[in-house]
Parts: C-alpha cells; sequence; structure tokens
C-alpha cells in the first residue's frame, strides 16, 4: 500500500510574490505622499505671504484669497497625487485612463469653485458703504456664480474633445426665443443691475417710496428688492417697479440726519425757562441714545394761541426717531406740568356778522 502525496505550494513563493507588489506600490505611495506634503508648505507659503502683505498694504481683498484658498491647494495636491501616482502603480491602461479623466474634471471644477469664491467675496468687501450695511448683494453674487461655472462646464467639454462651438450657437437661438419669451424676468433682472451698479440703493438702506411703501432694504435679488418694515414685515418690489418710482434714500449721503420736533407754550410762560428745560431734555436724551451732538433749540412763531418753537435733534439713522420723539413728548410734557408750563390748547376767535 502506497500513499500518494500531492505538490504542495511552498510559502516561500507567496512571500516573495507579496514583496513584489509592496514594491511596486511602494514607489506610487512615496510620489503620492511627497506631492500631499510639498502642497501642505505650498498652501501655507501662500496664506502666510497674502495675510502679511495685505497688513502691510492694508488691501481688503487679502482676507477673501486666503479664505477661498485655505483648503483648496491642498486638495488640489491630493489630486496630483493620485494622478502621478496612479502612473506608477501597477493597474491597468483603462484604469489609468478613468482616473486622469476623472482627475481633469474635478481640477476644473476646484479651479472653478475657487474663482466664484474670490469674485463673490471681492464684490461682498467692496461693494458695503459703512459697517452698517451687512446685506449682501444675492443678485450679482448668483450673476457671478452662473458665468463663472458655465465658462468652467465649457472648458471641462473642451478639454474632453467636445466642440462648444455648436453649443454656442444653440444658447444664442434659444437665448433669443427665452428673452421674448420671459420679458417681464429680464425687465426686472436689467432693472436690478442697473440699481446695484448706479449704487443709490443698498442693503441697509432705509428708502420711501411715493407709491407709500417705505423700509430697509435687505435684499436685492435678480427678481424684486426686499423691504423690512418698521413692523418687521417684509415688503417685496419687483425692480422694474422699483426703477421708475421717485425713492428718498434716508442713508445718503450719511447715515445720520436730523428731525425737528414742533411744540407750543403758553404766552404767560418763562420764555428763558421753556428753553433751558427742552434743551437740558434733549440733550440728556441724545445722550443715551449714544449721539454726541447737541440739540439746537429756536422759537418759531406767535401762534393763535401759543409760543411756537422747534427742537433740532441729530439721529444716528433715520429708524431712531421714532423711539427719540416718543421719550422726548414723555418727558417734555412731564416735566412742563411739573415746572407749571402750559401747553395750551389750540383755540380759535370766531366773529359773526350780524345782518340788518
Amino acid at each position: 500500500m502506497f500513499l500518494q502525496v500531492s505538490n504542495i505550494p511552498l510559502p516561500k513563493a507567496a512571500a516573495i510574490s507579496d514583496i513584489t507588489e509592496v514594491k511596486d506600490w511602494a514607489t506610487p505611495l512615496l510620489i503620492a505622499g511627497a506631492i500631499i506634503f510639498a502642497g501642505i508648505i505650498i498652501q501655507r507659503i501662500i496664506i502666510i505671504y497674502i495675510q502679511r502683505l495685505s497688513k502691510k498694504t492694508k488691501w481688503k481683498g487679502g482676507h477673501v484669497l486666503v479664505s477661498s484658498l485655505r483648503g483648496m491647494i491642498l486638495l488640489i495636491s491630493i489630486l496630483f497625487a493620485i494622478y502621478y501616482g496612479m502612473a506608477k502603480a501597477p493597474v491597468d491602461q483603462a484604469t489609468i485612463l478613468l482616473e486622469h479623466r476623472l482627475h481633469k474634471v474635478l481640477v476644473i471644477f476646484i479651479v472653478t469653485f475657487i474663482i466664484a469664491r474670490v469674485l463673490t467675496g471681492l464684490l461682498k468687501t467692496y461693494s458695503h458703504r459703512g459697517e452698517s450695511s451687512k446685506g449682501s448683494l444675492s443678485l450679482f453674487n448668483s450673476i457671478i456664480n452662473i458665468i463663472v461655472y458655465c465658462l468652467g462646464l465649457l472648458v471641462m467639454l473642451q478639454s474632453f474633445g467636445v466642440s462648444i462651438t455648436p453649443v454656442l450657437t444653440a444658447l444664442g437661438v434659444g437665448g433669443l426665443a427665452v428673452a421674448l419669451a420671459l420679458q417681464d424676468t429680464l425687465s426686472n433682472l436689467f432693472a436690478g443691475i442697473q440699481i446695484t451698479l448706479t449704487r443709490t440703493i443698498k442693503s441697509g438702506d432705509y428708502i420711501h417710496l411715493t407709491s407709500g411703501e417705505e423700509g430697509t432694504v435687505v435684499d436685492i435679488t435678480w427678481r424684486s428688492t426686499t423691504l423690512l418694515t418698521q413692523s418687521d414685515n417684509i415688503t417685496v418690489i419687483p425692480n422694474s417697479k422699483l426703477s421708475t418710482t421717485i425713492i428718498t434714500n434716508y442713508s445718503l449721503p450719511q447715515r445720520n440726519l436730523s428731525i425737528s420736533i414742533p411744540v407750543g407754550i403758553s404766552y404767560d410762560s418763562d420764555l428763558e425757562k421753556v428753553e433751558q428745560i427742552t434743551l437740558e431734555i434733549g440733550a440728556q436724551l441724545m445722550k443715551e441714545n449714544g449721539i454726541e451732538t447737541k440739540p439746537v433749540f429756536r422759537y418759531k412763531e406767535f401762534g393763535n394761541s401759543s409760543v411756537n418753537f422747534t427742537l433740532s435733534m441729530d439721529i444716528n439713522e433715520f429708524s431712531q426717531q421714532y423711539i427719540l420723539r416718543h421719550e422726548f413728548i414723555k418727558r417734555l410734557y412731564k416735566r412742563f406740568k411739573a415746572e407749571g408750563i402750559e401747553i395750551p390748547y389750540p383755540t380759535s376767535s370766531v366773529y359773526i356778522k350780524k345782518e340788518s
């Protein structure tokens, strides 16, 4: 009786095969790691240089570039690391070709994304007149994003060998048909562009329309302008209507303005005392509201039943006048009553002629 022994593969051959595979992948991994490390260093150097340059030259766009590039350079370096690593890796040609195409698409998309972020950030930085204007110009942000991403898409198609000439021709013919069908929408769009470019209205401005609407501009979109009223309601006005009406902008040329409050006192009152009390209340009220200037008192006229005067006070913004008027009338009435100064009722004398 004989035992048949089969040929069993030696473990040493399998180990040699594993070592060979590790060696084949070692070079691509080292290349990828080196590129990623270089990307980290380059990103750090660029960010520090931009920060120092913007601090030295007081350039407002420095923080926009820093926030837009932060993380993006590292992401691009990772893509290049994968690209060059796969070129040296032991993979078939079809996989390498697919990876190259995917890499090209991602790089174009990232560059497009960075350009869009930089342009919208610079627009936001340079579009505000003051610190109180915090609203965003979503109209121009949308236009910039549409243009940049469309250009990125065309570059992407061109990189794949797709001719963009027929695409542009089709867009031109289709754009004409769309323009005819969307006349009202396009009129609002171009009116919004005109309003924004002329800088007559911006987010944060307090405006009043001849049609009666008034409020703080919250946003200017491609179709309409949004106002926040004093009662915390939203008023939406089409841009085409806004561009054809008469507007009073209380935030231009500067936000602070002056208000006048008329008051009448009895003819028996001590005018010097009235002036002193009124100025004292006005100055105290302005100080409480963070206004550094002083009120101005002026007697105006001898009325039918009273001596009339006005008190002028500066305010930081248009909406501040309501609380200022409210508190001033309350305090002045209380003080006049305590001092015995009469605010007379309006009276009129009527003469009746008898017929003979």
